[in-house]
């Protein structure tokens, strides 16, 4: 059986090495330890939140505007249709390890942020989803703060929120609420300065999801949806939302919470069964070298010192979180010294200097940096040249892809993640004939 070696244990490892077992190659996944998908926010953006209104508008621009993103690697872009396949695919699995998540690219939801702010998003967790502000028009709305949880301010979101007057003619009003519920695993001390993750984790034991509803039930008078910031459980969200609402009386949702965040951890638990359902081998350790013979790569050695023989290779390492790309002090890809590129440029040809705009709402050359690839997933040069026969990359280290402002998110991790292994698929495929 053709051996398939996915390095990196983030969405985009998880995925590529679960999408290359279901084609029957034997897999293993070589990580560290968790990926930065754990510091995610929930949101799945195969679509930049600010083109989630027509995202095959910008599908069609993004050749011209952006060619240099992920998605137009082979000189075009994927149709709606495509990223809507994918997201269905992905939304399926994850909902059957235990993460329900709601897909509508092209008619997405529209949620509130712990920030006061709302985004588009085209897939999100059932959690966020529940909270979809587009069908609030007319609603009332209550903001629900937690005595003692810190970096959370209930009225100013509310207040933000109802400034914004959405669904005019007949806005969503927003009023907040805080409340104190009885939470058994909550000492004296912790209730003063309290975490999302402590919150979450008391909220889910037996008792803390009706406590925290009953108090909801109290405050709260005449609301038709309660948001809370993502503190509904770590493990079993889903039926923590349940037995809050049940108590409540009223659907409850989670904002968008800023990283890290508990949707995060969600996701990567979820990624986890992903790849133990898909029969993937774990090899819990860093991945130290990749051995190469006449432009193919041959075996993987981890820190423990076991050699991993392999038919094809898949880096899906992420930035520098991830260890896919280190800064010491010019950023490389450490494993086969792959070259980077800032958008058209290697990096090596910049100064440090250039690798940081001053412009606060652009990409950030360090941030977008990355491998540059063809259509298939294959790093390649600076003149397009593959380098090695059967290495692919996806995710975070591919270049033009700034998680941190409009170049997409996780779905486009996702959407490169399955290239990658429908190209290692291939690449076993010829190496077995």
């Amino acid at each position: 059986m053709s051996e398939v070696v996915v390095i990196g244990g983030g969405l985009a490892g998880c995925w590529a090495a679960a999408t290359a077992a279901a084609s029957g190659a034997r897999v293993t996944l070589v990580r560290r330890a968790l990926g930065a998908t754990a510091t995610s926010a929930g949101p799945l953006d195969f679509v930049p939140p600010a083109e989630a209104a027509d995202p095959a508008a910008w599908l069609a621009r993004l050749p011209r505007t952006d060619p240099t993103h992920p998605y137009v690697a082979s000189g075009a872009a994927p149709s709606i249709e495509e990223l809507e396949a994918e997201a269905e695919r992905l939304s399926l699995a994850l909902a059957a390890a235990g993460l329900p998540v709601r897909a509508s690219l092209r008619n997405p939801l529209l949620l509130g942020a712990i920030t006061g702010q709302v985004r588009l998003a085209g897939v999100a967790p059932e959690t966020q989803a529940t909270g979809d502000l587009q069908r609030a028009s007319g609603r009332s709305v209550a903001v629900v703060g937690v005595a003692g949880l810190a970096r959370f301010d209930a009225k100013a979101v509310a207040a933000a929120l109802d400034e914004r007057r959405l669904g005019w003619p007949a806005p969503l009003r927003a009023a907040a609420v805080t409340v104190a519920p009885e939470l058994a695993l909550i000492t004296p001390e912790l209730a003063a300065d309290l975490d999302d993750a402590t919150l979450a984790r008391a909220i889910e034991m037996p008792g803390g999801a009706e406590a925290l509803g009953a108090a909801i039930a109290q405050a709260i008078r005449g609301a038709d949806l309660a948001l809370l910031p993502a503190v509904l459980g770590l493990d079993d969200p889903e039926s923590v939302a349940a037995r809050v609402a049940a108590a409540a009386g009223l659907p409850v949702a989670e904002l968008v919470t800023s990283p890290p965040s508990a949707p995060g951890w969600r996701l990567q638990r979820a990624c986890d069964r992903v790849v133990a359902d898909a029969g993937v081998r774990l090899a819990a350790s860093a991945a130290r070298t990749v051995t190469t013979v006449d432009g193919h790569a041959t075996a993987v050695t981890v820190a423990n010192g076991d050699m991993l023989p392999c038919d094809a290779v898949v880096l899906a390492t992420g930035k520098y979180l991830g260890g896919g790309i280190v800064a010491d002090p010019r950023p490389r890809e450490p494993l086969l010294d792959l070259p980077l590129f800032s958008r058209d440029t290697a990096v090596t040809r910049l100064a440090l200097r250039d690798l940081v705009e001053r412009a606060r709402f652009r990409d950030q050359p360090f941030a977008s940096l990355g491998v540059r690839t063809d259509g298939e997933g294959t790093p390649v040069d600076e003149h397009g040249r593959a380098l090695y026969g059967n290495v692919t990359a996806c995710g975070d280290l591919l270049a033009g892809l700034d998680p941190t402002l409009s170049g997409g998110g996780l779905g486009v991790v996702a959407w490169t993640a399955t290239r990658a292994a429908h190209t290692a698929l291939r690449q076993v495929g010829a190496a077995a004939a």
